[in-house]
C-alpha cells in the first residue's frame, strides 16, 4: 500500500511541476473551468424555467426504450410530459422523435406514440419519425415535416440539461416560429452526466451545424 501511495504521488508530481513552471496554463485552465460552470448554470436555469406558453405543436426528443418498446422512466418523463401539454390544451400536436435504440433497436418513434395511443391521445394528433437519430436530425426532420404543416409555434419537451441546445438548433436550422419550452419532470443520477456532456455538445453544434 505504501509503495502505491508513493508511486501515486510521484506520479502528482509531474503535472504539479509543469503547472507551477506554466503559469499561463493555470490561468487557462481556470478560466475555462470557470465558463464551464456558467454555461451549466445558464442551461439548467433555462431548462428548467418552462415557458408555460401555447403552442402549435410539441416536439418530444427521444431516448432509451426497451425491446418489448416500454420506454425507459427518462423516455416516458418527456412523453408524459408532451401529453400532460396536451390534455391541457397548451399543444395541438405531438411530434414524437428518435432513432433505434441501442439496446434493443426499437424505434424509438413508435415506441413515444404507442405509449400515447394506450392513454388515450388520438392517432391523428401525433406524428411519428424514427430517424431523429440525433438532436440535430430530430430538428431538421421536424422542419421538413414543417414544410407542409406549416406549425407556427412549437414547445420542446426534453430533459432540463437539453432544452437549450435543443431549441438553438430548431432556430439555427431557421425555424421561423416561436420556440417554447417544457422540461420532463423525470430526474435521475444520469442527469450529471447529461448535464457536463451538455456543455461540449452545444459548442459542437454552434460550430458544425
Amino acid at each position: 500500500m505504501v509503495i502505491l501511495l508513493e508511486l501515486f504521488c510521484s506520479m502528482l508530481n509531474k503535472p504539479i511541476k509543469f503547472m507551477r513552471n506554466h503559469k499561463w496554463l493555470k490561468k487557462i485552465l481556470f478560466f475555462f473551468g470557470i465558463w464551464f460552470i456558467i454555461h451549466v448554470m445558464v442551461i439548467t436555469i433555462d431548462g428548467l424555467n418552462d415557458s408555460n406558453a401555447k403552442s402549435t405543436i410539441a416536439i418530444v426528443l427521444g431516448n432509451r426504450v426497451f425491446a418489448d418498446g416500454s420506454l425507459a422512466s427518462w423516455t416516458k418523463g418527456r412523453v408524459d410530459k408532451a401529453m400532460e401539454l396536451y390534455k391541457k390544451g397548451d399543444v395541438n400536436y405531438i411530434f414524437v422523435s428518435g432513432g433505434y435504440s441501442r439496446e434493443s433497436n426499437y424505434p424509438e418513434g413508435k415506441a413515444m406514440k404507442n405509449y400515447l395511443l394506450l392513454n388515450g391521445v388520438p392517432d391523428s394528433v401525433i406524428i411519428e419519425d424514427n430517424n431523429g437519430t440525433n438532436t440535430y436530425l430530430t430538428a431538421a426532420n421536424f422542419l421538413e415535416i414543417n414544410k407542409k404543416y406549416q406549425f407556427s409555434s412549437v414547445t420542446v419537451v426534453s430533459q432540463f440539461y437539453h432544452i437549450t441546445r435543443s431549441r438553438f438548433i430548431l432556430a439555427k436550422l431557421g425555424y421561423p416560429g416561436k420556440i417554447n419550452n417544457a422540461s420532463s419532470d423525470i430526474y435521475n443520477w444520469k442527469d450529471i452526466i447529461g448535464t457536463i456532456r451538455e456543455v461540449p455538445a452545444f459548442y459542437k453544434y454552434l460550430l458544425l451545424y
